[in-house]
């Protein structure tokens, strides 16, 4: 069977679709079937697929803005190895059963979170999104990621002592901003094609390898 995860928070701007879209890349690279999910009405991740110009992506990227995604995506599911869903902002009630319905249909959440007080209080309503979700799907797993970090601050070490509150585990690996992130989504590209001996594609790697390892732990 399929793992399946989702990247998701209430917060625009935090780096999800960015997330979402290397963690598959760097799935795809370990001669993986890997299926990402477009489930943003806004469509964020098709646009980037439509700007590439260069040879296909080495994942399949479909777009279910649907608030029945738990349901429609089983099929679909079974010839893939591993399925990320990119989860929409918060918004409408509609938009807002959307991200529910992928948390109904993934065994781990990642949420990403930029080092802003926004972003915490924002995390907040994730947070607790998330328990209510875990009702329903008790062995969902989340991880808060560390996102859009500014290199060189304390700002990361004030995040992490700020989300002991939420009561959710943090991941190690902390994603710093970065232009060739910036550059390679404009190129519609992952960053492995983009910049393979970047910083950033390093970040991801690392990214990849724990996620995997919390999944292997379930």
């Amino acid at each position: 069977m399929s793992k399946r995860l989702a990247v998701s928070n209430q917060k625009g701007g935090c780096g999800k679709s960015t997330t979402a879209i290397n963690l598959c890349g760097a799935l795809a690279r370990q001669d993986k079937a890997v299926l990402l999910v477009d489930a943003d009405p806004q469509r964020s991740v098709m646009r980037w697929r439509e700007m590439a110009s260069g040879p296909d992506v080495a994942f399949q990227v479909v777009s279910i803005p649907s608030p029945s995604l738990h349901r429609e995506i089983n099929g679909l599911a079974k010839k893939f190895d591993y399925v990320v869903i990119d989860t929409p902002p918060g918004g409408p009630a509609g938009v807002e059963n959307i991200t529910r319905s992928a948390l109904m249909a993934v065994e781990m959440v990642i949420v990403p979170i930029q080092p802003s007080p926004f972003d915490i209080w924002s995390g907040e309503d994730m947070a607790a999104l998330i328990l209510k979700a875990q009702e329903a799907n008790p062995d969902l797993k989340a991880r808060l990621l560390v996102s859009r970090k500014i290199g060189n601050t304390s700002l990361g070490k004030q995040l992490r002592e700020a989300l002991v509150s939420f009561g959710i585990p943090v991941l190690k690996i902390e994603i710093n901003q970065r232009i060739a992130l910036a550059e390679a989504a404009v190129a519609g590209q992952t960053i492995f094609e983009y910049a393979p001996s970047s910083a950033a594609c390093s970040e991801f790697e690392s990214l990849t390898k724990e996620v995997l390892a919390c999944l292997k732990r379930s």
